[in-house]
This record gives structure tokens, C-alpha cells and sequence, in this order.
């Protein structure tokens, strides 16, 4: 026997009450049939979705595609105003008779010319400094018993006791005095060198003083630390050290 449900309506008021007998059959097909609504429903709604989005991007795309085309018509209209701007302006310049290229030409020639005097001009002002400055000449003269080292930057001059010690720089007297190793000493100085003269006998200038080349600064002693007559003698360029060799005919 089939299974039979009882459906009992009873109205609001209470007067009126109906009963239905439905068989559980009918009854999931009637639940089949209301679920595959839904279910066609949802389906539908998210086919119409889909198909919407697809729709609304295609149509975005669109745009977009349009917005660009526009957009490289602008540039081509653009491109043709500079050419034709371009060539008025050639025309400009042929009436006018104005070759830019060529003044460009002669300014930076002009330039590079007049660069290559100025660069020419120090060179050689600055060679004539040099010269003028530089220790040119033999302080005594004398044979060389010491030379320049790392431990020793200077060389030492062997000569006769009481020999003339000439200044070799034209410069000013920037110190004198006596210390323990050098003895009586004197130290000139010009723009570029410095130059020291260490176990003088004698100091015959005076701190301050102008002097050139050749004028005599002292005489040769043994003062200091000193086992015979002789000229310590420092050359420094730019606060450098310099063997002496470099700048005076003596022999070793």
C-alpha cells in the first residue's frame, strides 16, 4: 500500500477546514520539479551574468580601441604640422640666406681657437713662473758625500770650511736659527719651492728678507750634528721632497 501524507488547512477564523491526501510520489515530484526551477533560475542568472561581463568588457575594449585610434589620428595631424613648420622654416632660411649650420660651425671654431690661445698663454706663463721660481742654480760648489734617500731627503755638499753658500731661488728668508742636528740653519722660501740649508758657519741674512738667486745666505761650517765641512741641502716642491740631483751640476 502506498504511503499517503495528510494536508490540513484550517482557516484563520477557524470555520473552514479542508484535508489533502497527497501520495510521497507526487510529492517528490513536486519537490523534483520546484528544485530543477530553481536550479534553471540560478543557471540562468549566471548565463545573463556572464554573457553581461562579456559584454561590458567587449564594449570597454571598444572604447578604449577608439580612444587610441583618435588619439594616433591626433599624432599624424601633429606630425604634419611640424613637417610643414619645418619646412616654411627652410624656406625662411633660403630666402633670408642664413646658413645656421655653417654659423654654428664658425662660432665653435672660433671657441676651440680662442680655448687653444688662452690654454697656450697659461702654458707658457706658467713655464716662465716655473723657471723664474725653480732652484736653477749650485748653492756652493762642492762634490756631493751624502745623497738624497728616504731617510735622508736632502744631500750633504763636502767643501772648504768658510766657503760662500749662495741662495739658488729667488724667494724670502723664512726662517733661521740653530738646532741640535743642522747646526746654524736658513730656510727660504718662494711660491713653489723651500729650500734649507743646514751646518752653516755663518747666517749673513735675516728672517723676512727678499733675496734672489746668487746672493750670499751664509758660509759653509760644521755645525750640529756634523763629523766634517759640509752643506746639508733640502729641496721641497708643494710640500714635497725632491732629490736636489735634479736641479744642480755636482759631481758624486
Amino acid at each position: 500500500m502506498k504511503r499517503k501524507i495528510t494536508f490540513i488547512y484550517i482557516s484563520p477564523d477557524g470555520k473552514d477546514k479542508r484535508e489533502f491526501l497527497i501520495s510521497t510520489t507526487l510529492l517528490k515530484i513536486i519537490v523534483g520539479f520546484i528544485s530543477f526551477i530553481i536550479l534553471c533560475i540560478v543557471v540562468g542568472f549566471i548565463f545573463i551574468s556572464t554573457v553581461y561581463y562579456d559584454a561590458m568588457q567587449k564594449r570597454n575594449y571598444e572604447n578604449k580601441v577608439k580612444y587610441m585610434e583618435n588619439e594616433m589620428k591626433k599624432l599624424e595631424e601633429l606630425k604634419s604640422d611640424i613637417k610643414e613648420l619645418y619646412e616654411k622654416n627652410e624656406k625662411i632660411r633660403e630666402l633670408l640666406g642664413i646658413d645656421l649650420q655653417n654659423k654654428i660651425l664658425k662660432s665653435h671654431s672660433k671657441d676651440i681657437s680662442t680655448a687653444k690661445a688662452e690654454s697656450t698663454k697659461v702654458d707658457v706663463d706658467s713655464l716662465r713662473e716655473y723657471n723664474e721660481l725653480k732652484p736653477d742654480i749650485n748653492p756652493v760648489e762642492g762634490v756631493v758625500s751624502r745623497s738624497f734617500s728616504k731617510d735622508h731627503p736632502a744631500i750633504d755638499i763636502a767643501c772648504n770650511l768658510g766657503t760662500m753658500v749662495v741662495s739658488s731661488i729667488n724667494g724670502t728668508v723664512d726662517k733661521t736659527g740653530w738646532d741640535q742636528t743642522f747646526g746654524n740653519y736658513v730656510r727660504i722660501k718662494n711660491d713653489k719651492f723651500s729650500i734649507f740649508y743646514g751646518h752653516l758657519q755663518k747666517v749673513l741674512v735675516k728672517m723676512g728678507q727678499t733675496i734672489k738667486k746668487g746672493e750670499i745666505v751664509g758660509t759653509v761650517g760644521n755645525t750640529g750634528k756634523s763629523s766634517a765641512p759640509h752643506l746639508h741641502y733640502e729641496i721641497m716642491m708643494d710640500s714635497v721632497y725632491y732629490d736636489p740631483i735634479q736641479f744642480v751640476n755636482l759631481n758624486n
